[in-house]
């Protein structure tokens, strides 16, 4: 007896499953492009790794700066971001009668220099129109080259345009 032949593989159904997963492959690869350029046109970061820049009050200023704001001293401006790196910019107003003893409390590894422009305007973490540090016209600075012991590095700019006060330009970061 011939036996009958035997029905033919299952080919075209396995090619059928094939071709649909790879047009659900590339939609998906499509989809995923879109949503990513979608992001970053729109500025949405979707990794963050870095917070935006908020407004500080003195004791933040005091603690990521390790500095000690004299009595007497007037916050002017203060911004902060924390993530992988950590910035704040501040820019106060302190008695000039007590510059000498901010700059001891502050245990700076550097003394303050007579000319140094140490901030710019580049370091403002906030942005605004309050930082305006290239307006100074009698400036001394401090240009720490040595962290603090959690890794900080600070810069000061010291605004000496007033005789009874000092406008003082304060750049802290680590990371």
């Amino acid at each position: 007896m011939i036996d009958a032949p035997a029905p033919a593989p299952r080919v075209r159904q396995g090619k059928t499953a094939l071709v649909l997963a790879s047009v659900s492959l590339v939609l998906s690869l499509i989809s995923c492009g879109v949503t990513g350029l979608v992001a970053s046109t729109a500025g949405i970061d979707l990794l963050p790794v870095q917070s935006k820049p908020v407004e500080a009050d003195a004791a933040q200023v005091e603690a990521v700066a390790h500095v000690t704001l004299p009595p007497g001293t007037v916050l002017l401006a203060a911004a902060y971001s924390n993530g992988l790196e950590t910035h704040l910019s501040a820019k106060f107003r302190i008695p000039r009668t007590a510059l000498d003893a901010f700059v001891a409390a502050g245990k700076f590894t550097a003394p303050p220099t007579p000319g140094l422009r140490a901030v710019t305007a580049e370091q403002n973490v906030g942005g605004g129109n309050l930082w305006d540090p290239g307006t100074a016209v009698s400036v001394a600075g401090i240009k720490e080259e040595q962290p603090t012991a959690d890794g900080t590095y600070r810069s000061v700019l010291f605004n000496l345009d007033a005789p009874d006060a000092v406008t003082v330009y304060l750049y802290a970061g680590r990371g």
